[in-house]
């Protein structure tokens, strides 16, 4: 993976995956402006009868977090997209059409442990999906 600080005008392509609404402060710091970024928010679970009446409701709150996100970070080349429910599959999802050289993955302090599992199921392994380099950034409220 390529350093910002050595590699001048050349951006990463990062993927952020978020289970939140307002961390773009937090994810601000961690893209550059040369960047390509692809935001992609997992659209909330639900059970099977709140999926038949607001699956399109869960599907454009998603969307809708995914574009202000997109707008509040720094990188100029941004594309926002709602993905699946559970992260590892919204991951691989998105990884089948962005060729990311990172993973920053954005929850809260209650969804660390479960996200890392599914995640890094084996103790001590390296974080990566498909070789690629997974960050879970825990984001606190303010």
């Amino acid at each position: 993976m390529r350093d910002p600080g050595t590699t001048a005008g050349m951006g990463r392509n990062v993927l952020v995956v978020s289970t939140l609404e307002q961390e773009a402060a937090v994810l601000g710091g961690l893209v550059g402006a040369d960047d390509h970024v692809k935001v992609v928010v997992p659209v909330v679970k639900q059970g099977f009868l709140d999926w038949l009446a607001n699956d399109e409701h869960a599907f454009s709150k998603a969307k809708a977090v995914a574009e202000d996100t997109a707008e509040e970070l720094p990188a100029d080349n941004v594309a926002p997209a709602a993905g699946e429910a559970d992260v590892a599959l919204a991951i691989r999802d998105a990884l089948a059409t962005f060729p990311a050289e990172e993973i920053l993955v954005a929850v809260g302090p209650g969804e660390r442990d479960a996200v890392t599992d599914v995640l890094d199921p084996e103790e001590g392994a390296a974080r990566s999906v498909d070789g690629v380099p997974v960050r879970v950034v825990v984001v606190r409220a303010s």
